[in-house]
């Protein structure tokens, strides 16, 4: 069998040999690689696999929760009384330093009182003297009241004797120089009768202009009295002192302002709302639900008002909490930053979800069957459990009791995505 290849390659050059043998060889290897394939195992592919993503749950039934939400704001003042004198007056001493907690009453600041003790006394003075001039005019008025019937009988007898002198001169009987002389009695009697009546008639007059000559005297007693009050300087209500202008030595002018006050009763705190916010609480405070919120102090603290208008750099509405009666007013506070967590009335049929159960905003996922489920959902606001937890309050119709949840933050989750709840 091999003899004719053989002679077949005797008979050819060295050269076409190789040739002949590199073509052999390789023929070879196609062939026992051929075979290899064709009687080589057949593989099976393996079935593809769903895979199930591991997530942590929770179970929620929709009920009424108060939402909570945190701000920050400074307590101010709303009254602070700027203490102004309208005296020139030295500054005899001053009792108060800033920060000072001073009561309702409380001396602040002494003037010095000479010149008004002398205005006093030069006021009573006054005062007296024409009090004395209302008594004198009223005994003179008694005395000439008391003259009113010798007036009277004078002025008769003159007028009986002038007509019986008139007799006598008509028969012929006395001259008529006595007869003059006698008129000219008559008349001074009637003169005397009239000035006495007008007198009578005079006396209301002199008396309303005494009395109020006597009330304008005591006008100004009071005055005096009052201008000698104002040199001492006294807190108009109780609260800490802000500023003092004034030292001793110092000579205060009209409208001077000498030491601001402020009103520990009217402590508040104003906080700024962030977006969305405001028109709720608007709302809340016209259906007359109060508001609360509480600091990190433990005070207890309750809207009063909001502010009527954005200020120029703020996004949001101001918000303005008062101290409950119940709170005693915090000493030192004013312009201290606090932190509040302010309270809204109940909201009805709202979960309270972790942050990692919200995706973009607006969804979380239930599960059904370890399918994920997108539930749509209405924000309503944030509150903390018992132990301090942040949660988001959510609402939805789709929402049902008890259902459950995903609390972990999937990077791809989407609806229909198989989970394996731990």
């Amino acid at each position: 069998m091999f003899a004719p290849i053989l002679r077949f390659f005797q008979s050819r050059s060295v050269q076409g040999r190789r040739l002949w043998a590199g073509a052999a060889f390789l023929t070879a290897a196609a062939l026992m690689s051929a075979s290899i394939f064709a009687t080589g195992p057949q593989a099976i592919p393996e079935p593809r696999l769903e895979k199930a993503w591991p997530v942590a749950t929770m179970r929620v039934t929709p009920g009424r929760i108060c939402p909570t939400f945190r701000a920050y704001g400074r307590v101010e003042a709303s009254r602070i009384a700027h203490l102004r004198t309208d005296l020139v007056a030295e500054v005899d001493e001053v009792h108060v330093r800033e920060g000072d907690w001073v009561q309702a009453g409380d001396r602040l600041i002494t003037l010095n009182d000479r010149e008004l003790a002398l205005r006093l006394i030069e006021a009573r003075a006054e005062l007296a003297e024409f009090q004395a001039a209302r008594d004198s005019l009223q005994i003179e008025k008694a005395s000439t009241e008391g003259n009113t019937g010798r007036y009277q009988s004078m002025l008769t007898v003159a007028r009986n004797k002038l007509q019986r002198h008139k007799d006598l001169m008509s028969k012929r009987l006395i001259s008529q120089s006595l007869l003059d002389e006698v008129v000219a009695q008559a008349d001074e009697a009637d003169i005397q009768y009239q000035a006495h009546m007008r007198a009578l008639a005079d006396f209301p007059n002199r008396s309303a202009a005494l009395d109020a000559a006597v009330a304008r005297a005591a006008a100004g007693v009071q005055q005096a009295q009052y201008d000698l009050e104002k040199s001492r300087v006294l807190a108009p209500f109780s609260g800490p002192v802000l500023g003092v202008f004034v030292a001793p030595g110092d000579r205060s002018n009209l409208g001077m302002i000498l030491a601001d006050v402020a009103d520990a009763r009217t402590f508040e705190v104003r906080v700024q709302l962030p977006d969305g916010y405001a028109q709720r609480l608007q709302r809340r405070m016209l259906d007359t639900e109060s508001i609360t919120a509480t600091s990190q102090e433990g005070l207890n603290l309750q809207l009063s008002r909001l502010s009527s208008q954005v200020k120029r750099g703020q996004s949001g509405l101001d918000a303005f909490f008062g101290f409950e009666s119940s709170t005693p007013t915090p000493a030192n506070a004013l312009g201290r930053l606090m932190e509040l967590v302010i309270t809204l009335p109940e909201e009805a049929a709202v979960v309270a979800v972790p942050v990692q159960s919200i995706y973009e905003n607006d969804r979380i996922y239930q599960v059904h069957n370890n399918r994920l489920q997108a539930i749509t959902v209405e924000r309503v606001g944030e509150s903390q459990t018992a132990e301090g937890e942040y949660r988001i309050l959510v609402r939805s119709p789709e929402l049902e009791t008890d259902t459950a949840i995903i609390t972990t933050q999937l990077p791809r989750a989407i609806d229909g995505l198989l989970v394996e709840p731990a």
